[in-house]
C-alpha cells in the first residue's frame, strides 16, 4: 500500500475546503491511509484575473498544517478558462467555463511535472468522498468504479425533460471518428468517478492529450447536438474514451461498496463502502437525515450541531451515526477557516 498515492482536486473555495477537511480525515482516520500517500492538488479561484495575485487562503494554510506530509500543489485553474462560447439570436453571447474539468486537467498537470512519480500506481478520488471504513482492496492494475451515467449507447441520454429529451450519443460513433481501432473499442468498459491508474501508463502524453481532447470534444459536440447543449458529465464520459483511445487495459469495479449510489438504499451500507455524498440526504425519506453539502456555502455543517445530533438521534442507520461523529469532530480541531478568495473568469 506504501507505493499507492491517493489523489484529490480541491479549489480554495470555503465550501470545497470544508468537504477536503473531512475527505482527509476520514481517509488517514478511517480509510488507514497515510498523510505522506495523499496528493491534494488545488486551484486559485482568481486565478484569470490579472488584476488579483495568486494567494493561498487561511484557511488552506491550516490543511497544510493540519496533515503534515500530505503533498499540496497549486494547479492552474484549468476550469475556470474558457471551453466554448454561446451565440444569441438577440446579438448577445457568453464564454462558457467548465469547473468540472479540473479534476482531470489537475492530474494531467501533475502526472506531467513529475509530482506523482513516487508512488507506482495512483488512486484518483473526489473531495466529496466519506470513507467509512479502511479503503476498500483495489486489484492491480488500471481500473475504475461502475457507474450508469457512462452510458455506451445512450451517454448524455435524458428521457425526462420533454423537449429537452435526447437519445444521447453512441459512444461507438465517436470512438470511430477518431479513428480508434476495433481492438482498442473492445476494450472500452466504462466506468466513472474513482480511478486508479498505473502511474506510468497514466503520464504518458498520448494518455493525457487523450483525456483533455477527448472532453473538450465531448463539449463541442454537446453544444451542436444536444437540447441541453455541453452537459456537467462530461469529465465522467471522456475518460473511458481517453483509455479506449490508447489501448489501454483496465477492472471495472463491480462491488457495492464502490457504487455512487449504495448509501441511499433502505439498508446499511457494506462494511469499508465509500460513500459519495453528492446529493440531498432529505430526498431518501427513509434516511431521516437532513443533512445537504449543498446548504453549506458559507459555513461548515458543525456550525449546526443541534440539528446533526438531531439527525443522529432519528436515523437507524449506522453509516450515518458515523458519518455526523466525524463531521463534529472537525469542530473540536482549532484552525484558521478563513477564504475568500472570489471566483474570476477570462475576459474575452
Amino acid at each position: 500500500m506504501a507505493d499507492t498515492g491517493y489523489v484529490v482536486f480541491t479549489e480554495d473555495k470555503f465550501y470545497l475546503l470544508w468537504q477536503t477537511e473531512l475527505f482527509l480525515h476520514s481517509l488517514v482516520n478511517r480509510g488507514g491511509a497515510s498523510n505522506d500517500q495523499i496528493v491534494v492538488l488545488y486551484a486559485d479561484p482568481s486565478y484569470h484575473d490579472k488584476n488579483i495575485e495568486f494567494a493561498v487562503s487561511p484557511y488552506m494554510k491550516s490543511l497544510m498544517a493540519q496533515f503534515p506530509g500530505t503533498m499540496f500543489y497549486p494547479c492552474q485553474n484549468w476550469g475556470r478558462r474558457n471551453w466554448y462560447f454561446r451565440f444569441n439570436d438577440n446579438g448577445t453571447w457568453q464564454p462558457r467555463q467548465y469547473p468540472g474539468i479540473n479534476k482531470w486537467l489537475s492530474i494531467c498537470e501533475a502526472a506531467n511535472a513529475g509530482w506523482l512519480d513516487k508512488f507506482t500506481e495512483v488512486v484518483q478520488l473526489e473531495q466529496d468522498l466519506w470513507f467509512s471504513g479502511t479503503f476498500p482492496d483495489l486489484p492491480p492494475g488500471n481500473c475504475v468504479t461502475e457507474n450508469w451515467i457512462n452510458n455506451r449507447f445512450g451517454a448524455f441520454e435524458v428521457n425526462d425533460k420533454d423537449d429537452q429529451n435526447t437519445e444521447g450519443f453512441d459512444l461507438d460513433d465517436i470512438m470511430k471518428l477518431c479513428k480508434v481501432s476495433n481492438i482498442n473499442r473492445s476494450k472500452w468498459k466504462g466506468g466513472a468517478v474513482i480511478f486508479k491508474f498505473i502511474t506510468a501508463q497514466l503520464k504518458k502524453g498520448a494518455f493525457l492529450n487523450a483525456i483533455v481532447n477527448y472532453n473538450q470534444l465531448l463539449m463541442s459536440l454537446g453544444e451542436l447536438a444536444l437540447p441541453q447543449g455541453a452537459r456537467h458529465e462530461t469529465d465522467m464520459v471522456a475518460p473511458s474514451l481517453a483509455m479506449a483511445h490508447c489501448g489501454m487495459d483496465y477492472t471495472l469495479l463491480t462491488d457495492n461498496r464502490w457504487r455512487t449510489d449504495v448509501w441511499t438504499w433502505h439498508e446499511e451500507i457494506p462494511d469499508r463502502t465509500v460513500v459519495h455524498y453528492g446529493w440531498d440526504f432529505n430526498n431518501y425519506k427513509h434516511l431521516d437525515c437532513r443533512f445537504s453539502k449543498f446548504i453549506y456555502n458559507t459555513e461548515p455543517p458543525w456550525k449546526h450541531k443541534k440539528k446533526l445530533l438531531n439527525d443522529k438521534k432519528k436515523t437507524k442507520f449506522q453509516w450515518i451515526k458515523a458519518f455526523i461523529d466525524d463531521i463534529i469532530k472537525l469542530s473540536e480541531i482549532e484552525m484558521d477557516r478563513t477564504c475568500d478568495r472570489k471566483v474570476a473568469v477570462p475576459i474575452v
